[in-house]
């Protein structure tokens, strides 16, 4: 047997121990080599996964759009306290800011600098913040001993050849937030020019008025989002000049008595190539204070008119019936929130386990276009009193009908995701004219035309009625009769009357004819009168000895101008010879002050929710400006958990709150429950597994 030297053995011994020390050493080398990489190549270019279903973290088309249409670089001034001072409710917004930023920066690759400042590190800053509009947040704390107060900055100046945009405090909680503030700012100060559009305008005679007047079209337009955008003009006048060559979009708000002048004005706006957009309605309701629904005169045209605007529209192939429509499909008339905004349409006032409540009540007058293709709905809308379906009458539903929303247009991206057009109120009939007996559209030579609105199927048309008020003024205990026989009979017509879907918004567009071309041009009011007066004078002056009028006396007025504005006025144009466009959109209720600013609301509705939405973005539209659609169109998913679907709850709320109840208890219990039966199923598991290998053990020993 031999032995090993010690020596050598020693000697082997220090070489392995040192060989291993170089291998830890390289090891480690190497691993802050490759971290040294990562943090490079992090610093430079960076990666971000947004796993939210909705793209919550996530930058929309909208700003990578203006990000990437920067010509010259944007300079967004940050004016913010240090994050370590800031109280609690800040700070994480301020992170939120930071990040949003710092994204800003990293997409623009250049084109966009960001600079911090710290106002209360330098007084001159501060100095800066007050004098361009930055404003604090001043809290106040106290003591046992003092009370302080500390100042906290958190505003931005962004500045853009030579215009700037200033946001005076910014507090977003999400990046969803701060994309919604920050980049309708980035919008402004990179427009030029505010797009210009006119309007006219012809207000509802608010209840107990003796005169229109009162109730107009006015507070969308003065929007900050939206004034700050675009600029509008009022071109109504009686005595109706042509509208200048510069002007592109001119809208009608609820146009009546118009004269064959104006008429005359319209139609050679859109023959010379102008984008007329009409919010028509068929008849004037007042809502009373107690719910009247009371129809107001209204006539559309003016008397003594020799045109009537429904021809007109006609004439360029709008189908306008002046009828009120009523849609009965429930899926029509049920408001986007009923238990948190049931005055988006109508509520009553009721009785409840918690006293009297406003809750919503079914009013068919009172509707929207539904998102969804109502031919899958032909085999139900096609069955007997029996429940047989008649399948001739289904083929041929199928036929006939169609989507709510039929157009892609961004004008409805975001009512797309909503499932449902804007809430309308006692709207209109407004489609393409169709041919005599049936056969399809019939537009004219040049206009192509489509159909950007539809009601359901389940759509009653009717000449507007005198009342429409279905809770009745009687005893309150005698309105649930009066309201239950106001369904009754809509229900009854509409099982007499054919399946129809009313076209409730339209388009069509091309090289208009004149509606005048076949006469002389309207004169101006003014004009009228002054030739009225010229034959009056003539008649009541006693002719002189030639048989002409005395010449004796004051020398006749000089034309007015607006006979030599008549007389430089540009000849009528019989075709255009740019592509024009008409909408007509078949209500104007909705858009009107009352209805969107929540008049109503504190005695039961109705509310215009979507109205601002929708005309921001027809605004959009009719400019063709995508630069915020993507924005405008994204909308927060609300994350609470559902315990009770909507669906199932019925029109009884006290039926929805024992549910709520009955499955709030569940899952109580099952919170309690699960929890300990989870641990002591685990608890058994070891038990038996450490047990198992005890025996085992135990088994090889012996």
């Amino acid at each position: 047997m031999s032995r090993t030297d010690p020596s050598l053995a020693e000697s082997v011994g220090r070489r392995c121990q040192a060989g291993a020390a170089l291998a830890v050493a390289v090891h480690v080398l190497l691993l802050f080599a490759v971290l040294a990489q990562v943090v490079y190549l992090a610093s430079r270019h960076r990666l971000r996964v947004d796993l939210t279903s909705d793209r919550l973290w996530s930058l929309t088309d909208s700003t990578r759009r203006l990000i990437a249409n920067l010509e010259q670089p944007l300079l967004v001034e940050a004016y913010c306290s240090a994050k370590d001072k800031l109280p609690v409710n800040l700070r994480d917004s301020r992170t939120v800011l930071d990040n949003f930023l710092d994204e800003l920066e990293n997409l623009a690759g250049g084109k966009l600098v960001v600079q911090r400042y710290d106002p209360n590190a330098d007084k001159a800053i501060a100095d800066r913040c007050s004098r361009i509009g930055v404003q604090p947040e001043d809290l106040r704390s106290s003591s046992a001993s003092s009370v302080s107060l500390e100042r906290h900055w958190q505003g931005l100046r962004l500045r853009y050849c030579g215009k700037q945009k200033v946001l005076a405090k910014l507090a977003p909680n999400s990046s969803f937030q701060a994309e919604a503030l920050i980049t309708p700012a980035i919008k402004e100060v990179l427009t030029a020019q505010k797009p210009r559009f006119g309007y006219m305008e012809w207000p509802v005679q608010a209840v107990g008025q003796q005169q229109p007047g009162g109730i107009g079209w006015n507070m969308l337009r003065t929007v900050e989002g939206i004034a700050k955008r675009y600029e509008f003009q009022n071109f109504k006048d009686e005595d109706a000049p042509l509208l200048p060559d510069d002007l592109q979009t001119l809208f009608l708000f609820r146009p009546k008595e118009l004269g064959d002048r104006l008429k005359y004005v319209l139609d050679q706006f859109v023959v010379r190539g102008g984008t007329l957009v009409v919010f028509a309605d068929a008849a004037e309701y007042a809502v009373g204070p107690r719910r009247q629904m009371t129809r107001m005169p209204l006539a559309i045209d003016a008397p003594g008119s020799q045109k009537r605007f429904v021809d007109q529209l006609a004439h360029y192939g709008v189908d306008w019936r002046p009828k009120v429509l009523a849609d009965l499909s429930h899926e029509a008339f049920v408001p986007r929130d009923r238990r948190m905004a049931p005055f988006e349409y109508l509520a009553r006032l009721q009785q409840s386990q918690l006293g009297p409540q406003f809750d919503w009540v079914p009013y068919p007058y009172f509707f929207h276009a539904v998102h969804k293709d109502w031919r899958l709905d032909s085999d139900e809308l096609a069955k007997d009193a029996s429940g047989v379906v008649d399948a001739q009458k289904a083929s041929r539903f199928r036929e006939l009908f169609g989507p709510g929303l039929p157009s892609q247009e961004f004008l409805f991206d975001s009512f797309r995701q909503l499932q449902r057009g804007p809430g309308f109120y006692w709207p209109t009939w407004v489609g393409l004219r169709q041919r005599v007996g049936g056969g399809g559209d019939d537009l004219p030579d040049g206009i192509t035309g489509r159909v950007l609105l539809w009601s359901s199927p389940r759509t009653l048309v009717e000449d507007a009625p005198v009342q429409l008020d279905p809770i009745g003024q009687g005893d309150p205990r005698q309105q649930q009769d009066h309201f239950n026989r106001f369904l009754a009979k809509l229900n009854e017509r509409l099982l007499a009357e054919p399946r129809q879907q009313a076209p409730l918004m339209v388009e069509v567009s091309g090289r208009f004819a004149s509606f005048f071309a076949d006469g002389t041009p309207p004169k101006r009011p003014s004009q009228q009168k002054e030739e009225e007066a010229r034959q009056a004078a003539a008649a009541n002056t006693p002719p002189g000895a030639d048989g002409q009028p005395d010449q004796l006396g004051p020398t006749p007025a000089p034309a007015s101008d607006a006979a030599a504005a008549a007389a430089t006025e540009p000849a009528a144009q019989a075709r255009g010879e740019r592509p024009g466009r008409i909408v007509v959109v078949g209500d104007a209720d909705f858009l009107r002050d009352d209805f969107v600013n929540g008049s109503y609301r504190q005695a039961g509705g109705p509310t215009s929710i979507l109205a601002g939405v929708f005309f921001l973005q027809l605004l959009d539209w009719l400019a063709g400006d995508r630069d915020l659609v993507a924005l405008q169109s994204r909308l927060p998913v609300d994350r609470s958990l559902q315990l009770v679907a909507a669906q199932n709850t019925g029109l009884d709320v006290r039926a929805a709150e024992r549910a709520l109840q009955q499955k709030t208890q569940w899952l109580r219990g099952v919170n309690w429950l699960v929890p300990p039966v989870l641990l002591a199923g685990f608890g058994l598991v070891l038990f038996t597994l450490r047990r198992a290998q005890k025996q085992r053990f135990l088994r090889s020993v012996s």
